[in-house]
C-alpha cells in the first residue's frame, strides 16, 4: 500500500471528465472550423446554386418562354476569352427603338428572372438584352469572380451586340451582384452610354463580413479576409481588390443609382458610397422608402418607375 497515494474524490474524477471532454470537443471544433474556412465558407461567394430555369414557376408565373411575355426575343450564344458558352437573349422593343439596355442579374439568377421587367421596359421604348452571368443560368463557367472575369465577358457581348446593331445606343442595368459588376464594366466600356444600378456594394471584403453576420450573427472582418483569400486561391481572382467604389471614380457617363432604405443585406450605406464616388457629371441618386434588397421596383412603383425612365430617356 503506498501511504502517499493521493485520494481521488468523485467530484474531482467528474470534473476530470468534463475537462477531458471538452478538450475533446474542443479540438472537434478546431477541425471543424478549419475544414469550413477550407472546404465550405470560400465556395460560398464564388459558385452560388445554378438557378434551374425550368423549374421557376414558383417565381415567375408566367414561365421562363418570353412570348409567354408578348416579347419578341431573339436567343443568342457568345464565347468569353476563356471559352465559355455565355447564353443570352435579344428582347426587340420595335424597329425604330435606338436603345438597347443591358441587364445583369445578382448572384443566383438567371436572365428569366428579368422577363416581367423586360415587359415594361420594352414597352416604354427600349430593347433588352438578358444574360446567364458566368457559373450562373445556362452559362458556362465554374466560378463567380464579382467582376474580374464578368466585365470582359460584358465587353465581348458589347462587341456582338454592336456588330449585329451599329446604330444602337446602349446601356446597362445591374441589381446587386450585377451592379457592382455594372458599374466596373461602365469604367472599362465606353460604349456603354449609360447606367442603372440598384442594391449594390461598395466594397467585396465588406459585403462579404457583412452577410456572414446575417449567417452566423457576428461581424467578423477577419473571417471575411480568410473566406476571400481562400475564395480568390480557388477561383485564381484578386477577391480583395473588388472594390466597386474605385471603379465608380472612373466612371463619367450618366448613372441612375438606387437603394432601398429598408435593405437589409447590403445597407444603403454602401450603395452611397459608390454614389458620392462616381465621376459622372449627371448622376442621380433614388431612394425607395421601404424596400427591401429584392424589393425596389415593387416597393417605389410607378414613381420610381418613371423617375428611372426620365434619366434614360432625358440621357
Amino acid at each position: 500500500m503506498n501511504i502517499f497515494r493521493k485520494k481521488t474524490t468523485p467530484l474531482k474524477r467528474i470534473l476530470y471528465k468534463i475537462g477531458i471532454g471538452l478538450a475533446i470537443l474542443g479540438f472537434i471544433g478546431l477541425g471543424a472550423g478549419w475544414y469550413a474556412l477550407e472546404t465550405i465558407l470560400p465556395y460560398m461567394p464564388i459558385k452560388p446554386r445554378r438557378t434551374n430555369v425550368a423549374s421557376q414557376g414558383w417565381q415567375l408565373p408566367r414561365g421562363v418562354d418570353p412570348a409567354a411575355y408578348g416579347l419578341d426575343a431573339k436567343r443568342f450564344d457568345f464565347v468569353s476569352k476563356d471559352g465559355q458558352s455565355m447564353k443570352a437573349m435579344f428582347i426587340r422593343s420595335s424597329d425604330t427603338a435606338h436603345t438597347t439596355l443591358i441587364m445583369v442579374h445578382g448572384i443566383g439568377g438567371c436572365k428569366e428572372h428579368y422577363l416581367p421587367a423586360a415587359t415594361q421596359l420594352v414597352a416604354s421604348g427600349l430593347n433588352v438584352v438578358l444574360f446567364d452571368l458566368r457559373a450562373q443560368g445556362e452559362s458556362g463557367g465554374d466560378y463567380n469572380t464579382f467582376d474580374f472575369l464578368e466585365k470582359n465577358d460584358i465587353l465581348i457581348l458589347v462587341d456582338t451586340l454592336a456588330r449585329r446593331y451599329p446604330q444602337q445606343r446602349f446601356g446597362i442595368f445591374g441589381n446587386s451582384l450585377g451592379g457592382a459588376i455594372a458599374l466596373q464594366a461602365l469604367s472599362v466600356e465606353p460604349r456603354l452610354q449609360f447606367g442603372i444600378i440598384e442594391s449594390t456594394f461598395h466594397d467585396l471584403q465588406t459585403v462579404i463580413a457583412e452577410y456572414g453576420e446575417d449567417i452566423f450573427g457576428v461581424k467578423s472582418p477577419w473571417l471575411a479576409v480568410q473566406t476571400l483569400t481562400r475564395s480568390a486561391a480557388i477561383a485564381h481572382f484578386p477577391a480583395l481588390e473588388i472594390k466597386p467604389y474605385l471603379a465608380a471614380r472612373k466612371i463619367h457617363q450618366p448613372v441612375f443609382m438606387a437603394h432601398g432604405d429598408q435593405d437589409d443585406k447590403i445597407p444603403l450605406a454602401f450603395g452611397r458610397e459608390n454614389f458620392d464616388n462616381l465621376a459622372s457629371s449627371r448622376k442621380q441618386w433614388y431612394t425607395v422608402k421601404g424596400a427591401h434588397h429584392l424589393g425596389v421596383w415593387q416597393s417605389g412603383g410607378a414613381a420610381y418607375y418613371q423617375a428611372m425612365m426620365a434619366f434614360v430617356h432625358g440621357g
